[in-house]
């Protein structure tokens, strides 16, 4: 069978956790049956030179639009030009701009991830954008949500074909966040003494995630727990508000603000207790990173959680938006060293089986062989992956 090529579109090729996700696919799928490209419709960085290393073609789409015409007209002549048989979208905007560039092109076929449901308070302008997202939805040949949750809520909306959809929960190289020997060293760096409890988080630093829950909590915590610290990780539009937040509550001297740091193992390694306080989710890549890392997580009860986390038994549920909650559960954490440790080793144990990365690629490679087998070979997968999941 000939090699087929596939195109996944994001807005911008960064590292963020679609670009971890494609990666896997292009480093678990079989080289000699698929293409990779990688394009973005707004810009590209560094992560560009990762995907080129393993030998995708990447595309800057926003530069072609400059002189072919606008987006859409740019993206229809790349699909044309190299035969790609799959535009795999990753967002609103690459799903409504694949649907116009593909349409009445025959042969050509529409996937989309879904990683993110968005609810009208994620973000500024959210009601409309909440809406574009769920029109957005019917346009694909298949839909692809990142957890079951999702899929049953996507699936509930009106007029929705349960045919087209598919439950494929996120996963991630799990030996690679496991890294126990550079705790020390990281610390260091860091300027953490042995005595230091470091309380971190990792991710992107947008209202969505709720930091300033996180922010708040720890303030509750900082006293009865003086050698507390806040590691945060990460870069956005909420940390300059964040930061002010933490100097309102008198805690700036103990909150660490990392940046942008592409050594995430590293800094899980030097971390206590992870935290997740976001708002909505679909399914996080941090919260599988920081467990197959050996971390007892407290995170909230939302999106794809319970998928990932047993209350109790391998990491700590809380309600989002209650920095009372958060408070409590990590100071307990904090107190109980025994109870930290077996709650890390339960983590890990359940991630390292149930969320390794070759999994997600062989539920997206049935995805992807529905479409490119000959038809004696298909299998349209839906409800097999969703019971899988």
């Amino acid at each position: 069978m000939a090699k087929q090529t596939i195109l996944h579109l994001m807005n911008e090729v960064t590292e963020c956790s679609i670009s971890r996700i494609v990666t896997n696919l292009v480093t678990h799928l079989d080289p000699e049956r698929y293409t990779w490209h990688v394009g973005g419709v707004s810009r590209l960085d560094d992560m560009a030179h990762t995907f080129e290393d393993l030998g995708v073609r990447v595309v800057d789409f926003s530069e072609l639009a400059k002189t072919q015409g606008g987006l859409w007209r740019s993206l229809r002549s790349y699909i044309v030009d190299h035969d790609v048989a799959i535009v795999h979208s990753h967002s609103v905007r690459t799903r409504l701009v694949a649907a116009g560039a593909i349409m009445g092109l025959g042969g050509v076929r529409h996937l989309t991830t879904e990683h993110l449901l968005y609810r009208p308070n994620d973000r500024r302008g959210g009601h409309i954008y909440a809406l574009l997202d769920r029109i957005s939805l019917y346009v694909p040949d298949r839909v692809v949500t990142v957890s079951e949750g999702m899929y049953h809520e996507i699936a509930a909306m009106p007029m929705m074909d349960v045919k087209r959809l598919t439950a494929i929960q996120n996963a991630i190289d799990c030996d690679a966040f496991y890294l126990p020997g550079e705790r020390q060293t990281t610390r260091e760096e860091l300027r953490l003494g042995p005595e230091s409890q470091v309380i971190g988080y990792t991710g992107r630093i947008t209202s969505v995630k709720g930091l300033d829950t996180m922010i708040e909590a720890f303030a509750s915590v900082l006293p009865d727990h003086p050698h507390a610290r806040l590691m945060i990780v990460g870069e956005g539009a909420a940390r300059p508000g964040l930061r002010t937040l933490a100097g309102e509550l008198g805690i700036s001297e103990a909150v660490i603000w990392t940046g942008f740091r592409q050594d995430i193992p590293r800094l899980l390694a030097a971390m206590d207790v992870f935290v997740q306080p976001s708002s909505n989710e679909g399914l996080s890549l941090s919260i599988l990173e920081a467990m197959a890392a050996g971390k007892p997580v407290v995170i909230t009860d939302v999106g794809g959680a319970r998928e990932v986390v047993s209350d109790r038994e391998t990491g700590l549920l809380v309600s989002p938006g209650s920095a009372r909650a958060l408070a409590q559960s990590i100071s307990g954490l904090l107190a109980d060293p025994s109870y930290r440790a077996a709650l890390a080793s339960a983590a890990r144990q359940s991630i390292t089986r149930r969320f390794g990365a070759g999994r997600m690629a062989e539920d997206y490679e049935q995805v992807y062989s529905a479409w490119l087998s000959p038809p004696s070979e298909r299998k349209v997968p839906h409800e097999d992956l969703v019971e899988k999941a």
